[in-house]
């Protein structure tokens, strides 16, 4: 049994990380276990959720490639939609700094790689702007350069970020 087989008979909780992504028929078939909590399997049978079966599904922005429209009696199925932001500055830090546990950058660093992200969240220039994944990214190249590397950490980052954000952001047309 995979997760959410597993989930429905533990009655655990089921997050269907980026929802959006999947396919029209995968998201058709999530329609039974939200609505009557229950799924056929084919020469199996049907699987009863148990009680304190949650499903959660996280979604990206639709305006991001590789999204698909999710279906009205799929989104007819989610009770409760809540729209998130990017986290505040602490709590990016926090997050970045636990997604680099091998190669640690100090805080003076992870203050400015912080910065670069942020920026190009508020820059006018940009259409879409650098992600959470991006400033982990830059913590992770720039921790293991600057074990490699004698360079100054600024100078670091600055190569570390040219490459990380040459493919993270996206300028309005026109703009290089």
């Amino acid at each position: 049994p995979g997760p959410l087989i597993k989930a429905m008979l533990n009655g655990g909780i089921f997050l269907a990380n980026e929802v959006n992504r999947a396919t029209e028929y995968t998201q058709n078939s999530l329609l039974e276990p939200l609505e009557e909590k229950t799924l056929s399997i084919p020469h199996l049978g049907r699987v009863k959720a148990s009680n304190g079966f949650f499903f959660i599904g996280a979604m990206n922005p639709s305006e991001l490639v590789g999204t698909h429209r999710l279906g009205e009696a799929l989104k007819d199925r989610f009770n409760v939609w809540i729209e998130l932001d990017y986290p505040d500055k602490k709590t990016e830090m926090k997050i970045i700094e636990h997604n680099n546990p091998y190669y640690k950058v100090d805080e003076s660093t992870l203050e400015q790689i912080y910065l670069i992200i942020n920026r190009t969240r508020t820059h006018h220039q940009v259409q879409t702007p650098a992600s959470l994944r991006s400033g982990i990214a830059l913590a992770r190249l720039t921790g293991v350069a600057q074990k490699k590397s004698r360079k100054d950490h600024s100078k670091i980052l600055r190569e570390v970020a040219n490459n990380v954000l040459y493919g993270a952001i996206q300028t309005k047309p026109g703009v290089k």
